[in-house]
């Protein structure tokens, strides 16, 4: 009796090992994964920073719900305390005299207050010499050292997840996503050895940007994972572009829902033809990351590969052979990793129908920096 049982356990364990590979290290099962990262532009209230994740959350699922979410999105509130102070001491000054009812009055204490959104156009005409008189007298710091290291750790926290990370900044909030797109790609290391400048799998989504350039200093090496949209019709930033040289608006639509055409929800996001074209920007810098070696996703029972691996965003395939060689396939389709997968015969599937059929590249392990170019093909061992 007890010889029967071991040899149904035994018929069991061939049948699961047959149907079912355990998973092996947590980073790289992460990768397909998106997660958004938001920080805020200045006079945005916490109330607001909230209300726009909720809305973010909307817009992921709605114009990127081809991609699992790692999680709601999240982000880290940009306060700038300082520079709110300097601009309404200013402000103060330059206007205090002026009658509660003029239009330069009621359109600084909109920029202060956080209300922009909610002037008539007869206010928003003195937008540009408003903000030129003010803003010309200010000591302004493009970043704040506090919220800077607040927003550092928040989004390392997010890192250490391995999904797909999209910085997005709205207004003066990009001078803080491109510091840390330039942080993150310069020094970053995923807790499976590769670090970020290898393989990056951060990209940048600016919106109404007043910077002059996008990604720091990284920016022309990183351009494909950076994406940028302001509208034309966006008021504030024509008068910051005056001042700060900021890039060129790059798309034309009208707001229903906000006179300056700024606001990140009312003008960006809740405006169906504006949020798709920023999805596409997203999406682009998604399809266009590079992830670390993959292998160790899946050991398998085989006498051809000891682990494989796959991305389903990438469409890469990773094998590791059992000599130890690690190649990586490109253009693979989900149903060719799912029957490699489920063979009964990995090595005898890859040598008749992947060898030869798609394009690949072996993988320099051992620095694990990069790939290496190489015209040789391994023959697959196929299973007795």
């Amino acid at each position: 009796m007890i010889k029967y049982l071991i040899v149904f356990a035994l018929i069991l364990t061939n049948y699961a090992s047959a149907s079912y590979q355990p998973l092996d290290r947590y980073c790289t099962k992460q990768i397909d994964q998106l997660r958004l990262f938001y920080i805020n532009g200045m006079f945005t209230t916490e109330d607001d920073f909230r209300e726009n994740l909720f809305w973010l959350d909307n817009f992921q699922d709605t114009k990127l719900g081809n991609y699992l979410k790692g999680r709601k999105p999240t982000g880290s509130y940009n306060k700038d305390e300082d520079l709110h102070m300097q601009i309404y001491e200013v402000a103060k000054q330059k206007y205090g005299d002026l009658s509660p009812f003029s239009n330069k009055y009621h359109l600084i204490t909109a920029i202060v207050g956080g209300t922009v959104g909610s002037l008539s156009q007869e206010n928003i005409a003195h937008v540009e010499s408003v903000i030129e008189e003010v803003f010309s007298d200010v000591t302004y710091s493009k970043l704040n050292d506090t919220d800077y290291r607040n927003a550092y750790q928040k989004l390392l926290f997010q890192m250490h997840s391995c999904n797909r990370i999209i910085l997005i900044g709205h207004s003066q909030g990009n001078f803080y996503t491109n510091a840390l797109f330039e942080d993150i790609i310069s020094n970053y290391q995923y807790t499976d050895g590769y670090y970020a400048s290898d393989y990056s799998l951060v990209g940048l989504a600016s919106i109404a940007t007043p910077t002059s350039s996008l990604g720091g200093n990284l920016g022309e090496e990183y351009a494909h994972l950076i994406s940028h949209l302001t509208l034309d019709q966006d008021d504030i930033m024509r008068a910051v572009r005056v001042l700060f040289g900021s890039l060129p608006s790059n798309f034309s639509m009208s707001s229903l829902f906000d006179n300056t055409g700024h606001g990140l929800i009312d003008s960006y996001i809740r405006n169906d033809n504006v949020a798709t074209k920023i999805g596409e920007g997203i999406e682009a810098s998604i399809l266009n990351q590079t992830p670390f070696p993959l292998f160790e996703q899946h050991p398998v029972n085989s006498d051809a590969f000891s682990h494989v691996g796959y991305s389903t965003i990438n469409k890469v395939l990773d094998l590791k052979f059992e000599s130890g060689s690690v190649y990586r396939y490109y253009n693979i389709p989900i149903l060719v990793w799912d029957e490699l997968y489920y063979s009964t015969s990995m090595g005898k599937f890859f040598n008749n129908n992947i060898r030869g059929q798609y394009p690949f590249e072996k993988l320099d392990i051992d620095s694990m920096t990069y790939l290496k170019m190489t015209s040789f093909e391994p023959v697959a061992k196929v299973e007795k």
